[in-house]
């Protein structure tokens, strides 16, 4: 009876021992953080020796119960729990993940597998962007395409959901949001791109009355025309009034007379008898005389003296 039991005893430890080999539980721990890998029904364990291994049977610590004993091999990296086995893995870096096991040795020198945890490190995921793009529709409307996207994070899931005015509801899978602006959206309408992983979670929301067709009126299209053409003809009329007003002082300029060309005033004394005659005359340039001058008027003044 004994035999039997130690037999049904034997087949169920190589049935789990068999289990945590080919299925190991999955574990995911965020960059740059701790994670504790658990020992579930460790009350129940009779060893000799207790063993966390990582990858290729890397040794990370050594517990033996006689004396009570851990051997860290890594005491900055890794913090061994003697009261319930559990592995911490300090300050996450991505050469961290792989396969870590926890086995007992029993005093036969037998190697028992307890679990096996495959441990996945995931960088945190930043917060998305949402890049909008407008395209025109007939009767002055448009569709417009969300494109959610995020610049940090590993193995992200990006999804919409859409806030009404009565209830929040997923409504894509998926980086890529069509939407076409209705005018009788609320204030209280959103989209909201979540992306996530397995240890981090963000999100970004737009409000529905903010997404709309940009495209200007035809009416509007016919004010901006006449302006620029208003603009246009007033730069034309400025610079020909420039240029009318240029003319005009090179011409003054032309028809001012030379100093030399002015009329001098030159004295004469003329005697007779111990007499003098002073007389005051104009003397013109002769160069004016060569050009024909209509009317010509010479004064002289003669002051007879005593």
């Amino acid at each position: 009876m004994s035999s039997m039991r130690d037999l049904v005893l034997i087949l169920l430890l190589c049935c789990l021992t068999s289990g945590s080999e080919s299925n190991p539980v999955d574990r995911y721990g965020l960059y740059g953080e701790s994670l504790r890998l658990d020992v579930e029904e460790y009350d129940n364990l009779t060893f000799k020796r207790f063993l966390w291994l990582y990858a290729d049977k890397k040794r990370l610590v050594e517990y033996t119960h006689a004396s009570d004993l851990a051997e860290n091999y890594k005491q900055e990296k890794f913090e061994f729990d003697q009261k319930n086995f559990s592995l911490l893995i300090k300050n996450l870096v991505n050469t961290d993940s792989g396969l870590y096991e926890a086995e007992t040795v029993d005093y036969d020198g037998n190697m028992i597998r307890v679990i096996t945890y495959n441990l996945t490190v995931q960088a945190a995921v930043s917060k998305p962007s949402i890049n909008l793009t407008e395209t025109p529709l007939a009767n002055e409307t448009c569709s417009i395409s969300l494109n959610c996207s995020v610049k940090d994070g590993d193995d992200v899931f990006i999804h919409w959901e859409e806030t009404g005015i009565k209830d929040t509801k997923s409504i894509s899978n998926g980086s890529l949001l069509e939407y076409t602006p209705a005018p009788s959206a609320g204030d209280k309408e959103s989209f909201t791109c979540y992306v996530e992983n397995r240890v981090s979670k963000n999100s970004t929301t737009i409000m529905k009355n903010k997404l709309t067709c940009n495209r200007p009126s035809s009416d509007l299209n016919l004010l901006w025309v006449f302006i620029s053409l208003g603009v246009f003809f007033l730069f034309i009329v400025v610079i020909i009034i420039i240029i009318i007003i240029i003319i005009i002082i090179i011409k003054c300029r032309r028809k001012r007379p030379k100093v030399e060309d002015l009329v001098n005033t030159t004295y004469a004394t003329v005697g007779e008898n111990y007499e003098s005659i002073t007389s005051d005359y104009d003397v013109v340039n002769p160069g004016r005389m060569i050009q024909p001058i209509e009317d010509t008027t010479i004064y002289s003044a003669v002051q007879k003296q005593a």
